[in-house]
């Protein structure tokens, strides 16, 4: 708080140059103390205030266990595929799965194998072996530790459900819609 209130103090100081715009055109070296040090305060400050810009403030606890829930999911139903079309049109989750779960540098060895293991399925499914890339997906699946996250009813991270975070459970909305709790999750009713 006191860096910002001295930084917009400070900003709000005349221009370094005006007084030397009214001076004739030769060019004076002529600053005194003041300037300088206001003009490389207000500069550091600067500098030093769009650094917060590059911050990745997303490695939480919470956005891990979301990447898990929601590409997790994904690879884990890529199990029951029955083309290799499948498993390649899907080919981008196992780099958001790795990428969005295994973001710390205490879990790199597990990405880097991940990585392979998936290049791995990939290949295969590209020269059309279904069965070695499923195969593979079995042990990126042992390896990562992925479960369904998304079959599980009521659960936070399912994208087709319409809510906001802090809203009441999933149940409890279930329970006041009746025979219309189809359409918290579906379009039409199914079945």
């Amino acid at each position: 708080m006191m860096f910002a209130v001295a930084t917009v103090a400070l900003a709000f100081n005349a221009p370094m140059c005006s007084r030397m715009a009214s001076r004739s055109a030769a060019v004076s070296m002529n600053i005194d103390r003041r300037d300088l040090l206001t003009t490389a305060t207000v500069g550091a400050a600067t500098l030093l205030s769009s650094s917060a810009a590059f911050a990745d403030g997303a490695n939480s606890r919470a956005v891990a266990f979301k990447a898990r829930a929601v590409y997790g999911s994904r690879v884990v139903k890529l199990l029951d595929a029955t083309s290799t079309e499948k498993i390649l049109d899907e080919k981008n989750v196992f780099q958001l799965f790795v990428t969005g779960t295994y973001r710390t540098l205490d879990e790199k060895a597990t990405a880097k194998k991940l990585n392979g293991i998936a290049k791995t399925a990939l290949a295969a499914a590209g020269k059309g072996d279904l069965a070695g890339s499923k195969a593979a997906i079995k042990e990126f699946v042992a390896i990562g530790k992925i479960t369904d996250v998304l079959s599980v009813s009521g659960n936070d991270y399912d994208p087709k459900q319409r809510r906001n975070p802090g809203a009441p459970e999933t149940s409890e909305i279930e329970a006041g819609m009746a025979s219309l709790k189809y359409a918290f999750t579906e379009p039409k009713k199914t079945g």
